[in-house]
C-alpha cells in the first residue's frame, strides 16, 4: 500500500519508527492548508510559513516521542492555534516594552526624588509579593515576570487555567489592598 492510501492513524505510527515517507505524507496531505489556517489568523505570509515550519520541524524531531490523543488533524490545528497566540502574545510583550522605553526616553530625565520614590516603592511592592502564600506567589511571578500566559502557566504547573487565573486575581487584590493607585503605574 502506499502512503497516499495510508490513514493518518497509520501516518503516525510510521512516523513514531521515524520513517521519513510517512513524514513525507503528512507534509503533503497538511501544509497547504495549515498554512492557510495561520496566514487567516496572522494576516502575514512570511509569519504563518514560519509557524507551519516551526511545527513540522518539531513533528520530525520529536516524531519517536509524538503522542498524539485527538486525530492529527486536530492536533496539528491546535499546535497551529497555540503557536499563532504564543507568537501574537510575545509580539504585543515586545511591542508594550518598545512603547514604554520609547516613552521612558522622550518623556526626558528623572529627577533624583522621582527615581528613588520609584525605587522605593519598587521595593515595597517586591517584598508583598514575597509575603504572598508560596503557589500564588510562584503563580504571580510566571505571570509577571517571566511573561508566561496563563495557558503556559497551567501546563507547566499542571494546574487548570481556571486556578491560574484566580490565584493572579487573589494577588492583585491583596496588593491592591496594600498599594491603591500606585499598583498599576507598576504592574
Amino acid at each position: 500500500m502506499n502512503y497516499k492510501q495510508r490513514s493518518d492513524y497509520e501516518l503516525v505510527a510510521l512516523l513514531k519508527q521515524q520513517d521519513h515517507c510517512s513524514f513525507t505524507e503528512i507534509y503533503r496531505r497538511y501544509w497547504a492548508v495549515l498554512f492557510r489556517h495561520a496566514r487567516r489568523m496572522l494576516a502575514d505570509e512570511a509569519e504563518a510559513s514560519d509557524i507551519i515550519q516551526d511545527i513540522f520541524t518539531l513533528i520530525w524531531t520529536k516524531s519517536a516521542d509524538i503522542e498524539i490523543s485527538t486525530s492529527l488533524s486536530s492536533y496539528l490545528y491546535s499546535s497551529v492555534r497555540y503557536k499563532v497566540f504564543t507568537r501574537i502574545n510575545r509580539s504585543k510583550l515586545k511591542n508594550a516594552h518598545l512603547d514604554s522605553l520609547e516613552e521612558f526616553i522622550s518623556g526626558g530625565v528623572y529627577s533624583t526624588d522621582e527615581w528613588m520614590q520609584e525605587k522605593e516603592l519598587t521595593a515595597s511592592i517586591e517584598s508583598e509579593v514575597s509575603r504572598l502564600p508560596a503557589k500564588m506567589r510562584e503563580i504571580f511571578e510566571l505571570s509577571r515576570k517571566e511573561y508566561l500566559s496563563y495557558q503556559e502557566i497551567a501546563e507547566k504547573l499542571s494546574i487548570t487555567d481556571h486556578t491560574v487565573r484566580k490565584q493572579i486575581s487573589n494577588a492583585l487584590k491583596v496588593l491592591r489592598t496594600k498599594f491603591g493607585v500606585f499598583l498599576s503605574l507598576l504592574i
